[in-house]
C-alpha cells in the first residue's frame, strides 16, 4: 500500500478538530505484510499492533485488562473513539521504512523530510494543539525544528516505540505527558 493509500485510510479517523497529534517515525509496510505498526487498518486482526493496542490502553484505561486479541477485535470503535477525542495519528517520514534500515539512515532521512513534515503538520493542527513525538529517531531529531516553527511538541524526553520491548514505558510516558 502506498503512502497515499494508507493516507486516505487514515482519513477516514481524522478528527474535525485535532487536539492530540501523534507522530510516529513512518507509515506501515504494505497491507499484506502480517506484522506490526498497522495503526489504522482494521481490514483484519493483527499480531503484534503494538503502537495501536499500547496507545489505546494508555489513553482508555477500561482496557488496561484487555488482550490484544480483544483490541483487535474491537479495532474500529476504539478507532472511532481516538477520533471523537481528538486524537490523530501521522508519521515523520512518508514512506515505509525496510527493517534493516539503521537509525543513523532514518534519522537522516527524517532531517532530509522536516520541511515537509513542519508544512503537514501545519496543515492538520494549530499552535494550541498538543503534539507527542513517538520513538527515538523522530524525538531526537525533530522536536526543536518543530517547537522552532510555533508547534506545542509535549515531549520533554523520549517517548519509546511501543514494539517487543518498552509498551509498559511507552504507556506510562504517555500517560504523564496527558496528567501535565
Amino acid at each position: 500500500m502506498s503512502m497515499s493509500e494508507y493516507d486516505e485510510l487514515r482519513q477516514h479517523y481524522r478528527p474535525a478538530k485535532i487536539h492530540y497529534l501523534l507522530i510516529a517515525e513512518s507509515p506501515p509496510p504494505p497491507a499484506e505484510f502480517e506484522g506490526s505498526r498497522h495503526f489504522y487498518r482494521t481490514d483484519r486482526p493483527r499480531r503484534e499492533d503494538h503502537l495501536f493496542t499500547n496507545t489505546v490502553k494508555a489513553l482508555y484505561p477500561e482496557t488496561l485488562d484487555m488482550t490484544e486479541s480483544e483490541l483487535e477485535a474491537t479495532k474500529e470503535q476504539w478507532l472511532r473513539r481516538f477520533q471523537a477525542d481528538g486524537w490523530y495519528m501521522i508519521e515523520a517520514l512518508e514512506e515505509s521504512q525496510a527493517h534493516g534500515v539503521t537509525k543513523p539512515q532514518r534519522q537522516e532521512r527524517i532531517r532530509e523530510q522536516l520541511p515537509r513534515l513542519i508544512e503537514r503538520v501545519g496543515e492538520l493542527v494549530d499552535t494550541q494543539t498538543k503534539i507527542i513525538l513517538i520513538k527515538s529517531n523522530v524525538f531526537e531529531v525533530a522536536t526543536e525544528p518543530l517547537r522552532a516553527a510555533g508547534f506545542n511538541v509535549l515531549n520533554q524526553k523520549l517517548v519509546d516505540y511501543p514494539g517487543h520491548y518498552n509498551q509498559s514505558a511507552y504507556r506510562e510516558k504517555l500517560a504523564q505527558l496527558l496528567a501535565r
